[in-house]
């Protein structure tokens, strides 16, 4: 299965993709661990045979993707030479369902090794799993899954189309700058650190809302989590983007090592580890520097927004931006949505991140026209 994730365009583009489907395959393990988990009770419980046919399943239609994304990309470029305008591509379609039939594959195999390899374990991977509300294991899959294929596109796109475009006089990539000015890249962490942040406000208020409704008054410990969690949630995920960057390799490891090279990234972190250390001897103190040092990881986005892999960078940001949110909930503990005023807010949050992702990749990700 993992070999069929590899498309020709060099050694480098092959890890790149290799390495994103068992990020996505790790992330999609979660919900079947847990559907799994639900019809097992002991180790005769569990059957191979699904995950067989799975796995077959998933090969097979993968390739017929792959042929069928071929095809289709061949018309469109027919298309577009013919007419002398660029159309709408079909390769993120076919790339997509290709990818959720391998990482859903890959997810179910690993998830029923889970199972069957701790079914007897009074503590494991699944029942860490089963606190974790199961719409929410499945947003979190179809989201990194959708970024993954997202990324795969156009890694294709690149590699197959823009080229014959260009030759044609057709249209150009507009290519992200590999470092912005200072002003400009000022702007640009800015932005995404409010956008974060009312992503984060959005996740917080659908939980917090329906209880002040309901009479409850939250306690003061559950706000203080709430704020840290708006404030510094982007810096959280900027912080998981960068150490994705230097898993994932070239060209990403170098701009990793440039932000994190910067004056207020090494602050950020430096603050934060040694918060972290002294939290042990001085809690009050720790937690203070902690603090500082996450909320500046935040308002900076470490460094990340204004470099490297654009857009892939900027959607996973919004997208897991809106998930931490919930999988922190109002006691860092996953918890869905309650009442109509919940979902509303919630609704509410997942259509702005969706937007500002959409346009952010679309930003990043447009071909710009040669002919008028």
């Amino acid at each position: 299965m993992i070999a069929v994730i590899v498309l020709p365009g060099g050694w480098r583009d092959a890890l790149a993709s290799l390495s994103i489907w068992v990020i996505a395959t790790l992330v999609a393990t979660a919900p079947a661990t847990v559907l799994v988990g639900r019809e097992v009770r002991s180790s005769a419980d569990v059957n191979w045979q699904p995950v067989l046919v799975t796995a077959i399943v998933a090969v097979v239609g993968w390739l017929v993707c792959l042929g069928l994304r071929a095809a289709a990309s061949r018309r469109y470029l027919d298309k577009a030479i013919a007419t002398g305008h660029v159309p709408w591509s079909p390769a993120f379609a076919y790339t997509l369902a290709g990818w959720l039939l391998l990482v859903g594959a890959g997810g179910f195999a690993f998830g029923t090794y889970q199972v069957a390899s701790t079914v007897d374990a009074p503590s494991s991977y699944r029942v860490s799993m089963e606190k974790y509300p199961l719409p929410l294991l499945f947003i979190g899959a179809t989201l990194v899954t959708v970024g993954c294929a997202g990324y795969a596109a156009l890694k294709y796109r690149r590699r197959n189309e823009f080229p014959v475009l260009r030759e044609h006089g057709i249209a150009r990539e507009v290519t992200p700058p590999g470092k912005l000015p200072k002003a400009e890249a000022f702007k640009v962490r800015t932005r995404f650190w409010i956008e974060g942040v009312i992503i984060d406000g959005l996740a917080f208020a659908s939980g917090l809302v329906p209880r002040l409704l309901n009479g409850e008054q939250p306690s003061e410990d559950e706000l203080g989590k709430g704020l840290i969690s708006i404030i510094g949630g982007p810096g959280i995920i900027s912080f998981a983007l960068l150490v994705a960057m230097f898993l994932l390799g070239w060209p990403a490891r170098s701009s990793a090592l440039d932000a994190v090279r910067q004056p207020s990234s090494l602050t950020a972190i430096g603050l934060t580890v040694v918060g972290f250390v002294i939290g042990e001897q001085n809690q009050l103190l720790g937690g203070i520097l902690a603090t500082a040092g996450v909320i500046l990881a935040s308002a900076t986005c470490l460094n990340i927004m204004d470099r490297g892999s654009q857009p892939w960078l900027g959607f996973v940001y919004f997208a897991g931006t809106y998930l931490l949110g919930y999988f922190m909930g109002q006691e860092g503990d996953p918890t869905l949505p309650e009442g109509f005023s919940g979902w509303a807010l919630a609704v509410g949050g997942a259509v702005f991140a969706a937007r500002e992702a959409r346009e952010h990749w679309r930003k990043w990700a447009a071909l710009e026209p040669l002919r008028e």
